[in-house]
C-alpha cells in the first residue's frame, strides 16, 4: 500500500492516536500491570536477552528500536483493535517491537523471520517511522 493510500484509508483521529502512541513509548516504556517481569523473563528464557539482562536493559534496547527515524513501521488490527510495529535492529538481531493505544507495550522479541511473521498476520506497513511522524502532524 503506498504512502498516498494509507493516508487516505487512515482517518485524521486513527493518525492522532499512532502519533501519540509512538510519542508515548519513545518517553517512556508502559506494560500492562505485572508484565514487565514477565516478557523479561521470557525473553531471557528464550535466550533472546542474556540471564543477566535487567529490566532497564530490555527497555534501553526498546527505545533504541522505536527512536531510529528510519525502523519500519507497520500496523496490525485486531478485531478493531490497532497495535503498532516498530521493526529494526539491536543486539546484533532483528527485533520487532510491538504496542498498542497510549504506547503501551505488548512485546519486543526477534522473530525468527520477520518477514514472515509480519505477513502470516496481516501487519501493514506504514513507512518509515520519520516519515510516518512527517504525515500524522
Amino acid at each position: 500500500m503506498s504512502e498516498g493510500k494509507i493516508k487516505d484509508w487512515m482517518d485524521h483521529d486513527e493518525c492522532g492516536r499512532l502519533r501519540e502512541a509512538i510519542q508515548k513509548i519513545r518517553k517512556k516504556v508502559q506494560w500492562k500491570p505485572g508484565k514487565d517481569a514477565v516478557h523479561l523473563k521470557k525473553r531471557q528464557g528464550l535466550k533472546h536477552l542474556p540471564s543477566s539482562a535487567s529490566l532497564s536493559d530490555y527497555e534501553k534496547m526498546v527505545h533504541f528500536i522505536v527512536g531510529a527515524e528510519d525502523n519500519a513501521l507497520y500496523l496490525y488490527d485486531f478485531k478493531g483493535s490497532h497495535y503498532y510495529a516498530v521493526r529494526g535492529f539491536a543486539q546484533d538481531r532483528e527485533w520487532l517491537v510491538i504496542f498498542g493505544q497510549g504506547g503501551v507495550m505488548e512485546t519486543a522479541f526477534p522473530p525468527e523471520e520477520t518477514d514472515d511473521y509480519l505477513e502470516r498476520r496481516g501487519f501493514v506497513f506504514l513507512g518509515r517511522l520519520g516519515e510516518v511522524l512527517k504525515w500524522t502532524e
